[in-house]
């Protein structure tokens, strides 16, 4: 079994985009971005920034390529990864990573199962933007608190060896 990797994960600055109308609309609770920052500050993660956009594939792109540009390294995306009329998340996500990593969605659905049988209904996206140091992982998850605590248990203990086979001198 590999050791685990040692990695300064405070070099990493995050984003987190809620992609939902009512939330951004100021209609309904965010109960998952405040924990979800949370989350991301115990797992060490440096500075995190937060936007509520409306559901909209094109605001969406515009906002993680913003995000990427300002610097972060992690995007979480909470919303819009099931089926329905506005739920474009994962094709924004997918249409943007280079590289797919199917395994971590995969786990992540598993993992929900523990919690609610509605886990298999969602379509998470999880990649990189590219294969070297300029690459950041960009993760398009359930909007739930639930799901995107769900989200976030699998992958924060993943993301030392994420970003160290990422920065790692070829």
């Amino acid at each position: 079994m590999p050791k685990p990797v040692d990695y300064d994960l405070s070099q990493i600055s995050a984003h987190v985009i809620t992609y939902s109308d009512r939330i951004q609309r100021g209609t309904k609770e965010d109960r998952a971005t405040p924990a979800c920052t949370a989350a991301l500050a115990e797992a060490g993660l440096g500075p995190v920034t937060v936007a509520a956009i409306p559901e909209s594939a094109d605001i969406l792109e515009t906002e993680i390529r913003d995000a990427l540009e300002a610097g972060a390294r992690f995007i979480l995306v909470l919303g819009g990864s099931g089926f329905g009329v506005r739920n474009y998340a994962p094709e924004v996500v997918r249409s943007i990573v280079e590289v797919e990593i199917p395994g971590i969605a995969e786990q992540i659905r598993a993992h929900g199962l523990a919690n609610t049988p509605l886990s298999g209904l969602s379509r998470e996206v999880v990649g990189v933007t590219a294969r070297d140091s300029s690459g950041a992982l960009i993760i398009s998850s359930p909007g739930s608190r639930g799901g995107a605590l769900d989200t976030l248990e699998v992958v924060t203990p993943l993301l030392p060896a994420i970003f160290h086979q990422l920065d790692e001198q070829r």
